[in-house]
């Protein structure tokens, strides 16, 4: 792997168009881009999409973006691993960012069309990237996932993304309230949420895939096909 950039997968668009919507999509712990971009098939056709890998090989196999808070025994992290935590995370935020930014002016790709989708530890670093500011997402869209409490914490947050925050209605890994007290927090900050709870357990489902693609089109001003 190049140190400076991410592993990615890449789905060119199959159908020509004037705008076209780049959507970036960031897998959830021990998991690999492969398996997030296995839904590529079901977002619309004039997409450019990207499933990006993140960089740290996880204990439970495959790859994750920073040390969790607690292990698998429920035990909490230490100073030692707190600190590299924020190390991970930071690692994760700027080889992501020079990664998109790298791909979207290779290919010629409009960033006002941006778009992130993300699952579980990708849904945090969706919060992540979108709050930075440091792009400019036209909308993001966090799954079964968490607000990492350094993110809240920040002095300062970019309130330009528009975000549909969603969750399953039986997720065994992670409750609901986790994505319900991430979306309140967008919205005590002045930033577009709309909270969205769809039928299954910690995956993602083809309804809330098809409900996200509508919104996205809607949101890039593309009409559905």
């Amino acid at each position: 792997m190049d140190e400076d950039k991410l592993i990615y997968l890449e789905r060119a668009p199959r159908t020509p168009s004037e705008r076209t919507p780049i959507i970036v999509l960031l897998h959830g712990r021990a998991s690999f881009a492969k398996t997030i971009f296995s839904i590529e098939g079901l977002l619309d056709a004039r997409a450019h999409i990207f499933a990006l890998q993140a960089p740290f090989p996880s204990s439970l196999g495959g790859f994750e973006w920073f040390i969790p808070k607690k292990n698998e025994q429920g035990t909490e992290a230490d100073e030692a691993l707190m600190s590299k935590r924020l190390e991970e995370m930071a690692k994760s935020e700027e080889l992501s960012t020079t990664t998109i930014k790298e791909l979207m002016a290779r290919r010629g790709l409009d960033p006002e069309l941006l778009f992130l989708i993300g699952f579980s530890q990708g849904a945090a670093m969706t919060y992540l990237l979108s709050l930075r500011g440091k792009m400019k997402m036209r909308g993001a869209v966090p799954m079964s996932g968490f607000l990492p409490d350094e993110v809240r914490a920040w002095p300062e947050i970019s309130t330009t993304t528009e975000f549909v925050v969603a969750h399953g209605d039986h997720d065994e890994v992670l409750p609901q309230s986790s994505s319900i007290s991430a979306h309140e927090f967008l919205l005590s900050k002045g930033i577009k949420s709309e909270y969205k709870v769809y039928k299954g357990r910690h995956k993602m489902s083809m309804d809330i895939v098809r409900y996200v693609n509508a919104w996205i089109l809607k949101l890039g001003e593309l009409s559905e096909e």
